[in-house]
């Protein structure tokens, strides 16, 4: 039988381990015995067996995104006899306990937050041997496919799976989050708009929205860092996410040292002074502008893939919905085909009584089968190749399936010593307090101040 406990969900939060030795989950300095505990890796699928685990979820009670995962839960205690899967909240509020069991080795059999290859913090929990290295599993022949359990994952997500250093594989994503360009397909089709592709296109498409009296963009004036979508997106276009990432969040190098920087600057104070913004953005806050948008009062916004699930109940019936990357710039020496975007990515715990029932856990999430249904049925936006897009994002399959790689949403910036530098400053730009140049110099001065340059 499933049990389950749970928290109310109040948004995911990060915590890094701390005292790497004393790290739970994988037993610290336990992986040579963790490893040969081991399942097989060309058998685990042969070696399923009875007993309980206990596995992360993310949803809350009574959501309808737990009762999925519970039926999918149930099927495989259907299928393999004497299997127990209790399911655990894992999110928000939740996790400082969760990681306490980890430190004092009992950690869930499967969980989420463990790791993520972009985010140098969770790498500890990977380091100490805490987890299993799915990677020997990922590499055999699934027999539902006849291929590779890896290869069903978009090339896109690798990074966020592996480590860095050793690229050995600790998470599998379970969903995803991407930032992209929305826009209102009928309105564009109304006034014979050309959805952009790229960034001419979209000044362009701004002028047309003006000119029909629709404000272009939606945007919060309230919250800093959906400001800083748009200056995070068009540097990732001028100057690259390394670049970007090693500036920002390293220290590594001055701001001023990429023109770049000031050109996207420079791109964002011509969208501003073009009246490109929604009219009183800087007193609206964000549930407001997204709720104009679907309103048709503003052309585009750009946006978390959430906005579908966030918005549902205002959004009006028969909306068309557009979906689009950020778009390109010419001439710029970033990543033109590259996007924002945050994984979900489950673990496995080495010191797991049943690795391969918790395997077949995460085999089973992530099945094309699952991942199509959670899609229809909850609209997640799926890692896995082949899965359509959720009805109320329409597109969002083949947008992630055109990236070349998918990039850690903010840099980082929310976790840095820079957290309280970038984003007010690019609010000042927003907000006409100041102009490209001025901005880049305080930039500079304040970055200068955090990272000793």
């Amino acid at each position: 039988m499933m049990k389950v406990t749970h928290k109310l969900l109040a948004g995911l939060i990060v915590v890094p381990c701390l005292a790497l030795t004393a790290c739970g989950g994988g037993g610290g300095n336990d992986a040579n015995q963790a490893a040969a505990k081991a399942p097989d890796a060309k058998s685990w699928q042969q070696d399923i067996k009875g007993g309980p685990i206990e596995v992360g979820v993310l949803p809350a009670v009574g959501t309808p995104s737990l009762k999925f995962l519970e039926d999918v839960a149930a099927g495989i205690e259907k299928d393999h006899p004497g299997a127990d899967l209790k399911t655990t909240f894992a999110n928000t509020k939740a996790r400082p306990a969760l990681e306490q069991r980890w430190r004092a080795g009992d950690g869930l059999d499967v969980d989420y937050t463990m790791f993520d290859g972009t985010n140098p913090a969770l790498l500890e929990w990977a380091d100490s041997g805490a987890l299993l290295d799915l990677k020997p599993y990922l590499d055999q022949v699934d027999p539902a496919t006849g291929k590779p359990w890896l290869d069903q994952f978009s090339p896109a997500v690798m990074q966020f799976m592996q480590h860095p250093t050793t690229k050995k594989i600790y998470g599998v994503p379970s969903e995803l989050s991407l930032q992209v360009l929305f826009y209102n397909a009928k309105l564009f089709k109304e006034h014979g708009i050309t959805p952009p592709a790229t960034w001419d296109d979209l000044i362009k498409a701004a002028d047309q929205l003006k000119a029909a009296g629709v404000d272009p963009i939606a945007v919060t004036g309230l919250f800093e860092p959906y400001m800083g979508m748009w200056s995070d997106n068009i540097w990732l276009r001028t100057v690259g996410y390394d670049k970007v990432h090693g500036v920002l969040i390293e220290g590594e190098g001055n701001i001023t040292d990429d023109p770049g920087f000031l050109k996207g600057l420079q791109m964002l104070q011509d969208l501003r002074d073009r009246k490109g913004f929604l009219k009183g953005f800087e007193g609206t806050d964000f549930t407001a502008a997204q709720a104009q948008f679907f309103q048709g009062k503003a052309g585009m916004i750009l946006m978390g893939s959430w906005l579908v699930s966030e918005m549902a109940d205002v959004i009006p019936e028969g909306f068309e919905l557009g979906v689009l990357q950020f778009p390109t710039v010419t001439g710029g020496t970033g990543d033109q085909a590259s996007m924002f975007a945050a994984a979900q990515l489950m673990s496995v715990s080495a010191k797991s009584e049943n690795i391969p029932l918790s395997l077949e856990w995460i085999r089973r999430v992530t099945s094309v089968e699952t991942q199509t249904r959670r899609s229809n049925e909850i609209g997640e936006v799926s890692g896995v190749k082949g899965v359509p897009s959720p009805p109320g994002l329409p597109g969002i399959s083949d947008v992630v399936a055109k990236a070349d790689r998918l990039q850690a949403s903010y840099y980082g910036l929310l976790q840095s010593k820079a957290k309280d530098v970038v984003y007010p400053q690019i609010a000042k730009l927003l907000f006409g307090k100041q102009d490209a140049q001025q901005t880049l110099d305080n930039l500079d001065k304040e970055l200068r101040r955090v990272y000793g340059n």
